[in-house]
């Protein structure tokens, strides 16, 4: 769920627009500034397809954006961590698209869908995001791919409609309650939880109430999870800015929120049958040091990797896989262990289909 506390040397240029727009999760968690390239840059073409909406989708009144490419079934849907929409899949949709059409979903307020009538729950956003396939004519079962927050929100969906799930991958995924986890775990420190990082969060929804920040604004990075890296295009570094209004960042602190509760603590106790499951975990989430929070942090890798071997047991067919030299974001570290991952999926489920 949160930011790794620092960015690994693992990280190519590449990836950092979309991280960040997805690992900014604590006050101090602002990419630093990147010096201006003494020539020019060519822009990262990869980028382009996310820098306008794919379907918009009507689901009454308000519309849900699905970024679909590639033929066959089953189709994948791609599901992003709390402050992230489909542009975080740049690196790893175009080849998930060579072996199976492949959705990536935005949230309620997030990238180029419509905002939600009201600060959205978990499970509205699942809701949506079922509604939204359904308006799209595009027939189950999924293959779910579910990173941190995200993957909590795909086992809700396998919970409530189990007919239309032929396999998941969880992508460093959240527990249910993960907060209230944390907060029985030696060394935790309020600063370092919910409470500490959602101040950021209302700073920027009620700056941004007041009209779009100008970049002079001493908040302006803070607010718009830049700046951006010098491969950006400029097609989408000009409409960057747009994303982060008030009603993403109120929609970010609701979605949070769920995390907070144990109303959802079932979605971790769900019995996926012999459907292919592969739980992926980074070897180093949260970036760990030799800091004061060591001991607390130590506890919570220790923590996180059990949550994840417990996840890989709700199918008989569960895999669960450490990919070693990875931050929390390993669909942009090491996108090569998520294809592979879904391809595993895919492969299992058409094995069945024929049997």
């Amino acid at each position: 769920m949160r930011t790794a506390r620092g960015l690994t040397p693992a990280v190519s240029p590449l990836a950092l627009l979309a991280l960040a727009a997805t690992l900014f999760f604590s006050i101090g968690g602002v990419v630093p500034a990147q010096p201006k390239p003494a020539t020019a840059v060519a822009e990262d073409q990869r980028l382009l397809p996310y820098v306008k909406p794919g379907q918009l989708v009507d689901i009454g009144g308000r519309r849900i954006n699905l970024h679909c490419t590639g033929t066959g079934s089953p189709t994948v849907i791609l599901m992003s961590g709390s402050s992230s929409w489909s542009v975080v899949w740049y690196l790893t949709q175009p080849e998930i698209a060579k072996r199976a059409r492949v959705c990536a979903f935005d949230r309620a307020s997030f990238g180029f869908s419509d905002p939600a009538p009201k600060p959205p729950t978990m499970s509205e956003a699942v809701s949506d995001l079922h509604a939204a396939l359904k308006a799209a004519d595009i027939p189950g079962p999924y293959v779910l791919v579910g990173h941190s927050l995200g993957g909590v929100e795909a086992r809700l969906f396998a919970e409530r409609w189990p007919q239309e799930v032929a396999g998941m991958v969880l992508v460093d995924t959240s527990p249910a309650a993960e907060f209230l986890i944390e907060v029985n775990l030696p060394g935790f420190d309020e600063a370092e939880g919910f409470e500490g990082f959602t101040t950021g969060m209302l700073r920027c929804a009620l700056l941004e109430a007041h009209g779009p920040l100008d970049p002079s604004n001493a908040e302006y990075a803070h607010c718009s999870l830049g700046p951006l890296p010098a491969d950006t295009p400029a097609a989408l570094r000009k409409m960057w800015p747009s994303f982060f209004t008030t009603d993403y960042w109120i929609a970010r602190f609701s979605q949070l929120s769920s995390l907070w509760t144990h109303r959802y603590d079932s979605v971790d106790h769900l019995d996926l049958g012999d459907r292919p499951l592969v739980v992926l975990s980074a070897d180093d989430s949260w970036g760990l040091t030799d800091g004061p929070a060591k001991t607390f942090w130590r506890n919570y890798r220790k923590q996180w990797f059990a949550q994840h071997e417990a996840l890989a047991h709700l199918s008989s067919r569960g895999v669960h896989r450490v990919i070693d030299h990875t931050g929390h974001m390993i669909q942009l570290e090491k996108p090569q262990a998520v294809i592979d991952a879904v391809d595993e999926v895919l492969r299992q489920v058409r094995a069945g289909a024929q049997s």
